[in-house]
């Protein structure tokens, strides 16, 4: 029954992990399997063999999870884009209040933590410009030598941030631009699996990794480690902010300008997807709400 339960928890993981802005680590810690993933995860043997089958089933159930939510949010980016894109940006922000009580849980940001938090902000913005002032900005569907590489380095990135709790991996990969060709390359297995090889080598390798690191920096600089994820988080909205973009292809020989996207415009969509929004904004804010009145349920 216990392996079943964690399978379960792992599904719930794996599909937090999939919507940019839910932070898997943060599911994690609510579901009181991170410190012992973390510890199965390090590189401490002993720790690995101790915890190797609740990790395995932590892995099937993580695969099962971003399975059954890649199908929906690849069908959800075809289809209604812009509504999609503005529930991301509504639970990045239902998700602020989360991150800044943990930022703050030992004391309170100081001004000597404005400069971390601008470092993160200016982080994303730089790499969001850069994004858009590329000229293939397009989803990747064949695997070559140079976006193998890319894959795997924006991977290694995104575990590292899937990780930490309040930190959202597949935010960092919606940022990165490499979100929608992992959502699309999971949702169409069989033709595009290769692409989610350098994904998965770099997903472990920054798990494996990072997870020292990570924990030696929560640990030692706790605040400033926030005050960055505060400003990596602040400065998605404009990342996630939906707009149109081009790109060009080759199509049997001729080449062709793909339109990807939709710029937001203040009609029927856009007041849908406002609405949307809003409900993003409560999916954060209710976890936080029942994991504190199961704490609270404990505690008596």
């Amino acid at each position: 029954m216990e392996h079943i339960i964690n399978v379960l928890k792992g599904a719930v993981i794996g599909i937090a992990n999939a919507i940019p802005g839910v932070s898997g680590g943060t599911m994690m810690v609510i579901m009181k399997v991170f410190d012992r993933l973390l510890g199965a995860i390090s590189l401490n043997l002993k720790k690995l063999k101790e915890n190797f089958v609740f990790l395995v089933t932590i892995i099937i159930g993580m695969g099962i999870g971003v399975l059954l939510a890649a199908k929906v949010l690849d069908f959800c980016f075809t289809n209604y884009y812009v509504q999609t894109q503005f529930f991301f940006m509504g639970v990045v922000l239902g998700s602020l209040p989360m991150v800044y009580k943990e930022a703050t849980s030992e004391k309170k940001l100081q001004p000597v933590h404005i400069a971390p938090f601008l470092i993160g902000f200016a982080v994303i913005i730089a790499v969001t410009l850069i994004s858009q002032s590329t000229s293939d900005n397009s989803i990747i569907t064949e695997l070559t030598a140079s976006n193998f590489f890319y894959l795997m380095i924006i991977s290694v990135i995104a575990a590292a941030a899937m990780i930490m709790p309040g930190l959202s991996g597949s935010l960092v990969l919606l940022i990165l631009g490499g979100y929608q060709t992992v959502i699309q390359a999971v949702s169409n297995l069989k033709e595009r699996f290769p692409i989610l090889i350098p994904v998965a080598i770099g997903i472990v390798l920054g798990i494996v990794l990072c997870a020292k690191v990570i924990t030696l920096c929560l640990k030692k600089w706790h605040r400033g480690t926030y005050a960055v994820i505060l400003g990596l988080i602040v400065g998605s909205f404009y990342a996630i902010w939906p707009r149109e973009t081009t790109s060009t292809e080759i199509v049997d020989g001729v080449e062709t300008v793909v339109t990807e996207g939709a710029d937001f415009a203040f009609n029927s969509t856009g007041i849908i997807a406002i609405v949307i929004g809003i409900i993003g904004v409560l999916l954060p804010l209710s976890m936080e709400l029942l994991d504190k009145k199961k704490k609270d349920s404990d505690a008596k």
